[in-house]
C-alpha cells in the first residue's frame, strides 16, 4: 500500500511564526479525497468537507481556517501530488537549494484548478533517498500573483520517519527565498509533527461541525 491508498493519516502538529504559535492540535487528513479537520488544542475545530470550510463554534476568533485546512495538508502531501489531475510538471535539472545540488521541478496548475490556481511550486528532490528535500513555493490566496511572486518562500524537510511504509517529514522550517541567494535564514517559523499513524476516519468526521459558521474563500 502507498500513500493514495491509505484511508487517512492523523498526526499532532504544532505551527511557530514569529516566535508565536500559529496553530496547534490534531490534523485527519483523507489523502483521496482533500478533506482534512483540525482539533485544535483550545477547542476551536476546522473542517473542510470537500467543498466548504467550517469554523466551530462560530463564536471562534480563528481566521483564515480554509488557508489552514487546505495548505498544511498540502505542504504534507505535496511529494504525492505530481500526479494529480490538473497539475503540470516542468522538469528544471539539478539545482541548488540550502548548499545541496538536487534535482529540481516546478509545479504548476491548469487554469481552475483548486482555490489557488496561480500559485507554483519548486521542488527539489534528493535521488539518493529519495526525498523531497525542499520546496519554494508563492501564495496567492487573497493576494494577486504579482504581489506572491514579490515574496516566494521556502520550506525545508527534515527529519523523515517511515510511517507503515511511507516516509513523512516531520519537521520543516520556512523561510524567505530568492531566485539569486536562495534560502534565507534565520527560519520565518517551524512546524513539528508527531504521533503520525494511518487510520480509518469515523463516519462524520468531514461533516460541517455543531454551531459552525462558513469560511469562505477570499
Amino acid at each position: 500500500m502507498n500513500w493514495e491508498t491509505r484511508p487517512a493519516i492523523r498526526a499532532d502538529v504544532i505551527v511557530e511564526f514569529g516566535g508565536s504559535t500559529l496553530l496547534e492540535g490534531t490534523l485527519t487528513f483523507e489523502q483521496s479525497t482533500g478533506r482534512s479537520r483540525f482539533d485544535l488544542d483550545d477547542g476551536t475545530t476546522l473542517v473542510f468537507d470537500g467543498s466548504t470550510a467550517w469554523v466551530s463554534p462560530q463564536s471562534s476568533p480563528m481566521q483564515g481556517a480554509r488557508f489552514h485546512v487546505l495548505t498544511w495538508p498540502y505542504f504534507m502531501a505535496a511529494p504525492f501530488k505530481l500526479d494529480d489531475e490538473g497539475v503540470r510538471i516542468e522538469l528544471h535539472g539539478l539545482n541548488t537549494f540550502n548548499n545541496n545540488l538536487y534535482e529540481s521541478a516546478k509545479l504548476t496548475f491548469e487554469p481552475g484548478v483548486g482555490d489557488s490556481p496561480d500559485d507554483w511550486y519548486i521542488l527539489f528532490i534528493d535521488n539518493r533517498t529519495p526525498r523531497l528535500a525542499g520546496m519554494v513555493y508563492i501564495v496567492t490566496y487573497g493576494q494577486s500573483l504579482d504581489e506572491a511572486e514579490k515574496e516566494p518562500h521556502a520550506i525545508v524537510y527534515e527529519d523523515y520517519r517511515n510511517i507503515n511504509g511511507v516516509n513523512l517529514s516531520t519537521r520543516w522550517t520556512f523561510h524567505d527565498w530568492d531566485e539569486v541567494t536562495g534560502l534565507k535564514n534565520p527560519p520565518l517559523g517551524s512546524a513539528q509533527w508527531s504521533n503520525l499513524e494511518f487510520i480509518t476516519p469515523e463516519q462524520g468526521t468531514f461533516d460541517k461541525p455543531a454551531d459552525a459558521r462558513e469560511d469562505a474563500q477570499p
